[in-house]
């Protein structure tokens, strides 16, 4: 992770019918970087802000580095401008190729596993480049106390993996370790549990006991849970129950007056990013599929299948049910995937796999190890959908008492956990264990 990075640009020329430049952007690791650029004498019509920051009339690229909430131009260091940024990592979804007329390139392949980008246009590709800011060895290593952090991000994360591991991170407030709670019980109403860390730096926290509110401490995902218009309790119309956005679960987190959010320690509340949630619906009949393909259905990467909204749905609509909110939003849940790659054994966690107790002894997160009882269910955010194409409910996805996950409905109330980032700038000290949890420096 340390390694410098090296960019090299090879441009080939194939000549069919038309000129096809083909632009290979290949990321190679080796000690000393820098990156090669080929000029133009076309000069460019005018293009999008970017292109306005840089001299476009002889780069065919540019670079960006995100230094706090917004991206900045990256010219290397000590004037060579050529000099790849090290200890970034390439933002897919941000970085983007146009031709000479402004318009985006289609024809643009991202390769994470090679650190590649290979553009085919028949006119000359401008390419600009976004990266975020990557974990660095020795940052993980001062949250690796016990090395059970993975190696490489997985699911988007390194992530603490296993039964037995220090995760703790107390948040009573900045500067304190505080949690003196958990000192004889373990247990504390500020203790958290580090789900894993991005390669950003933002780290993902969950409660570690469920959440209480007022005395009550299980919730509805949503009291309206079915689209049978024959009856008025619980309906909730032909266009299906409400999505996360919209669920009372959601609300409870982080809208309403007396909600999770607002009674959390504001200076605590200042160190909680904005995040971009992905939800959606994974049918019943996907949830016995890997961890990698849980997050990558999750998170949009791949299709998966889910009921019509319907009754008169007879099979499987095939295509991808999931959304990205459009507002950023501070609490949520976990996700199936995280329940899944918190276990060493994570390919025993479905529900149809009488093998999901050894999901719950192989990992740290289920409810019963962090203060909860041998009864408790708990909500995750994932959505199913309807279970078949004949049922009018819709249900989500909790996690048992057994260990493994179910698929029971919207209406019913469960344990909950909230879920979390924190900012990419704090400063951790302590030591991840009950006794001497992490916490907020400043």
């Amino acid at each position: 992770m340390s390694k410098l990075l090296t960019k090299k640009v090879r441009v080939n020329y194939i000549m069919e019918k038309k000129k096809i430049i083909v632009l290979v952007l290949s990321v190679v690791l080796i000690m000393s970087v820098y990156m090669t650029y080929r000029t133009y004498e076309n000069k460019p019509k005018e293009l999008p802000e970017e292109k306005e920051k840089i001299e476009t009339k002889k780069k065919q690229f540019a670079m960006y580095i995100k230094e706090g909430d917004k991206y900045v131009e990256y010219k290397g260091q000590e004037g060579n401008e050529n000099l790849f940024p090290e200890g970034y990592k390439l933002n897919e979804e941000q970085s983007r190729c146009e031709d000479i007329d402004g318009k985006d390139i289609e024809d643009i392949t991202f390769d994470t596993n090679t650190n590649s980008i290979t553009v085919t246009s028949n006119k000359t590709s401008y390419c600009y480049l976004y990266f975020d800011k990557q974990m660095s060895v020795q940052d993980l290593e001062k949250y690796d106390k016990t090395n059970t952090l993975s190696d490489e991000p997985v699911g988007g994360m390194y992530r603490y993996q296993g039964s037995d591991v220090d995760n703790y991170i107390c948040l009573e407030g900045v500067g304190t370790a505080g949690c003196s709670g958990a000192k004889s019980t373990g247990y504390d109403d500020n203790m958290y549990r580090i789900i894993g860390i991005t390669p950003e730096g933002n780290i993902k926290v969950m409660k570690q006991i469920k959440y209480n509110k007022g005395g009550t401490t299980t919730f509805k995902w949503n009291t309206n849970y079915h689209d049978n218009s024959s009856s008025s309790s619980g309906y909730c119309g032909t266009n299906g129950c409400s999505e996360w956005p919209n669920s009372e679960i959601y609300k409870t987190l982080n809208e309403s007056s007396d909600s999770f959010l607002s009674k959390l320690i504001s200076e605590i509340q200042t160190k909680i990013e904005d995040w971009e949630w992905y939800y959606g619906d994974i049918a019943y009949d996907y949830a016995n599929k890997t961890a990698e393909e849980i997050w990558k259905i999750e998170t949009g990467q791949a299709d998966t299948q889910f009921y019509g909204k319907t009754s008169t749905s007879k099979e499987l609509v095939t295509g991808q049910r999931w959304t990205k909110m459009n507002n950023k939003a501070k609490i949520g849940l976990i996700y199936l995937h995280d329940y899944y790659y918190q276990s060493t054994t994570s390919d025993n966690c479905h529900y149809d796999n009488n093998k999901y107790t050894e999901c719950k002894e192989g990992g740290w997160m289920h409810i019963s190890k962090n203060g909860g009882t041998a009864s408790d269910y708990e909500w995750t955010m994932s959505r199913i959908g309807r279970l078949s194409s004949s049922s009018t409910n819709f249900l989500a996805w909790p996690v048992d008492r057994n260990g493994g996950v179910n698929a029971l409905s919207l209406y019913n109330a469960y344990a909950v956990r909230p879920v979390f980032y924190l900012k990419s700038d704090i400063e951790l000290g302590g030591e991840g264990s009950t006794e001497t949890p992490f916490y907020i420096v400043s």
